[in-house]
């Protein structure tokens, strides 16, 4: 099994539409290519004007004739409303286009620059059984740029049920919103899920600062797959300046992680998209696992 991170900073305000469909056509390509099996991807946008999917469209991709299906494969709260530019739902097209069928969630955090609606999503090889959306930030304000939330897909392959949770979480000192109380608020909201659980996003927390983000996810229990794949000191995911990162990422940052809340046998973890093997496509680098599953 092979599970991927990537923060896709869709809102980039300043990026050219062709820039933006060549992304897209780059990341649809390496899904395929790879095989990737459950993609968890954060700043997952659409701009609030656009037009409105129809529900007709967002659950056509289903095979004829089987209703079951329908919410199995796009799995959304009714007050979402997925709009035609929305990232997720123009990746999930691209794949349909190319032969493939995902399934997928997407639920809306916050408004981003005043004209985006800002969410996280999930993208499975597998239809999603369930979806649950936590708040993670004592803000539940739309308007409010701080607004924190997880979303967790329970997927089943094979025989074996798991749960896929996504998020983008805080900065350890925030004063407002502070990343220990949002990450006790998800580890409070997963602790009554049974079976495995991978944690994957973008987490605000350099992989080299002691007694911060990092330590405090450790501190739960959760295991670093960068780690359990054999791998030293962590890559960067973050090149440079960014939104909440000035100087503290002239010299690069990883802050992007995929968690197990078990010892899995990790065959591999690298960076995606940085530039290297694959063209770079966010203000972030993705982080890819490939899992033994026994």
């Amino acid at each position: 099994m092979k599970i991927m991170t990537l923060n896709a900073h869709s809102h980039a305000v300043d990026m050219p539409a062709s820039v933006s469909r060549r992304n897209l056509d780059n990341l649809a390509d390496f899904i395929l290519q790879q095989q990737v099996d459950v993609i968890a991807l954060q700043e997952v946008c659409q701009t609030q004007s656009a037009d409105i999917v129809k529900e007709e469209e967002i659950h056509g991709f289903a095979e004829p004739g089987k209703e079951e299906e329908r919410h199995r494969w796009a799995v959304l709260s009714k007050e979402t409303v997925i709009r035609q530019d929305n990232y997720v739902w123009q990746l999930i097209c691209r794949l349909q286009q190319k032969g493939f069928q995902y399934g997928w969630t997407w639920d809306g955090i916050k408004t981003g620059y005043g004209i985006f609606d800002e969410g996280l999503a999930v993208i499975s090889r597998f239809p999603i059984e369930k979806v649950e959306t936590y708040y993670l930030s004592d803000s539940r304000d739309y308007q409010n740029w701080k607004t924190r939330k997880a979303i967790a897909a329970d997927i089943r392959i094979g025989e074996q049920k798991t749960c896929f949770v996504c998020t983008h979480l805080g900065w350890w000192e925030d004063a407002k919103e502070p990343f220990a109380s949002q990450m006790d608020r998800l580890q409070k909201a997963l602790s009554e899920k049974k079976g495995n659980i991978y944690l994957l996003g973008d987490f605000n927390s350099p992989a080299d600062e002691r007694n911060t983000g990092y330590d405090f996810v450790k501190s739960y229990g959760w295991l670093d797959t960068w780690l359990l794949a054999g791998n030293g000191r962590h890559e960067v995911t973050v090149p440079g300046k960014i939104d909440g990162w000035d100087e503290e990422a002239e010299q690069g940052l990883c802050i992007d992680y995929i968690w197990s809340n078990y010892p899995v046998n990790i065959v591999s973890s690298r960076i995606v998209f940085s530039g290297k093997k694959e063209p770079v496509i966010s203000d972030h680098f993705g982080v890819l696992a490939e899992i033994c599953e026994k």
